[in-house]
């Protein structure tokens, strides 16, 4: 983390220009007078504390949604990149190779630096918003320490032991992936305190320091965090305190003015498109009639058909290949969903606490909950309710709803990697080569021997045991 952490100008330097740009907010130009020595005391203003909360905002945004969304979106066969319309790494993640380079490199850099914003906004906030203005400061580190939560648990799930802290110069120490889920939850109840007497903030793109939406935003992230290690008592217990109403979910935002585009906005219309819905997830989503998701997702192919693209041999699908359509991308879906530049994406939402509320009611076999949960995403996309009082079968139905509903935001792995359904099981011999990001190479060059050696068992709590995990 020397790379990441000993430079605290340069970084401050990069956020508060980039963060800046979106907050459309007047901000005292004297930070920025040197932009490689920003000074300290600089930061430690109130102008300061509102330029580094804008860039934590912008880069949770950027770093949820960039290749982590991209190659998740890959792994869990939602989405794929065909050959020969772009550019060959995309094609190389179909058949789930990584390098310590490019994506995984720069998922971890931009995970920490806002870490460090997040740090510097819980460490400067009470020097600086003091007397009166201590409850406002108080809303602050609860937004600051809601996206640390956030940005540290998807890395905690995605590479498994991670460092949560950092001591001085020294390279902060890696925990293991359980400890590392413990500290999340800790963050994630120390921002609750500090909502308990939230102030309205203007530089809050999301809530505008809107207590009790930011408490159930955290709460919704502490269900989804003991989810992940197949804590399901915990997670329905949080998610009945989490967020009630899509109304308030929690956004990446962007726009369309250029430095804030979209990630997959920029994808579809300067790279020309090269993720195209998959042949798995276009069959799901077609598996009942009268899904309309399928439409919100996808635009038909010129005749008015909906395929997805078949990168995987025929074998694989529960559904044969349409020959002359599945296997020519030309004749398959284009994306509509998450298209433009402006599209906001979501951070956690309502939808996914409905679905974590499910799975967690049929795991405890309360069945009549879990079928509320579950008709209530159903409804949504304009299908009947399902009933069943198998729960093996209610929970299948469930983990479908949510691959379905929760189209390229992540999760989707997460829970296929600790239930045992990543498509790749579908192999004679899976490789389970996609269970876990490798470390990139930034960081094993800053810190050598510090950095443990790449092992599925980093994510044993989220793996479950088909994939060498815990469940």
């Amino acid at each position: 983390m020397k790379k990441l952490f000993l430079n605290l100008n340069k970084i401050l330097a990069i956020v508060l220009l980039f963060g800046l740009v979106l907050s459309s907010c007047e901000i005292d130009k004297s930070i920025n007078v040197n932009p490689n020595a920003i000074a300290e005391a600089k930061v430690k203003s109130v102008d300061g504390i509102y330029g580094l909360l804008v860039a934590l905002q912008v880069n949770a945004a950027d770093t949820y949604t960039r290749d982590r969304s991209r190659i998740h979106s890959i792994w869990s066969w939602q989405m794929c990149a065909p050959p020969g319309i772009g550019r060959p790494q995309p094609v190389d993640w179909n058949d789930y190779f990584m390098t310590s380079d490019g994506p995984t490199d720069d998922y971890w850099i931009i995970t920490f630096r806002g870490v460090k914003i997040a740090n510097d906004i819980i460490k400067f906030t009470p020097e600086v918003f003091v007397g009166d203005n201590e409850a406002l400061g108080k809303t602050i580190i609860g937004i600051a320490q809601t996206y640390k939560a956030l940005l540290l648990g998807e890395a905690a799930a995605t590479y498994g032991s991670i460092p949560i802290t950092q001591d001085g110069t020294n390279p902060p120490a890696f925990v293991s992936q359980i400890d590392a889920y413990k500290e999340v939850q800790t963050i994630l109840d120390a921002a609750i305190a500090n909502f308990a007497s939230a102030k309205a903030i203007s530089r809050d793109l999301n809530y505008g320091g809107d207590g009790a939406k930011w408490i159930a935003a955290a709460n919704s992230l502490k269900a989804r965090f003991y989810l992940h290690i197949g804590q399901y008592t915990e997670a329905l217990a949080a998610a009945n305190n989490g967020i009630s109403d899509a109304a308030n979910n929690l956004y990446g935002k962007f726009s369309n003015s250029a430095g804030e585009y979209a990630n997959w906005g920029m994808w579809v219309q300067n790279e020309g498109e090269t993720i195209r819905g998959e042949k798995y997830f276009v069959d799901l989503l077609k598996s009942e009639p009268g899904d309309k998701r399928l439409a919100e997702y996808f635009k038909p192919n010129a005749d008015g058909e909906y395929y997805g693209f078949a990168v995987h041999s025929a074998d694989l699908y529960p559904v044969p290949i349409v020959a002359g359509k599945e296997d020519d991308f030309e004749q398959c879906v284009r994306m509509v969903k998450y298209s433009q530049f402006d599209e906001s994406f979501p951070l956690i939402s309502y939808e996914e606490t409905v679905l974590i509320k499910a799975e967690c009611a049929a795991r405890a076999n309360d069945l009549t909950t879990a079928l509320t949960n579950v008709n209530i995403i159903r409804s949504a996309a304009g299908l009947p309710d399902f009933t069943s009082t198998d729960q093996a079968a209610v929970i299948a139905e469930i983990l479908k709803q949510k691959n379905l509903e929760l189209y390229l935001e992540g999760q989707v792995w997460h829970d296929m990697r600790r239930t045992g359904t990543l498509p790749e099981a579908l192999l004679t011999s899976p490789t389970s080569t996609n269970v876990r990001w490798i470390y990139g190479e930034s960081e094993k060059n800053a810190k050598g021997n510090f950095v443990p050696a790449d092992n599925n068992n980093l994510c044993e709590e989220t793996n479950s045991t088909q994939y060498g995990g815990k469940r």
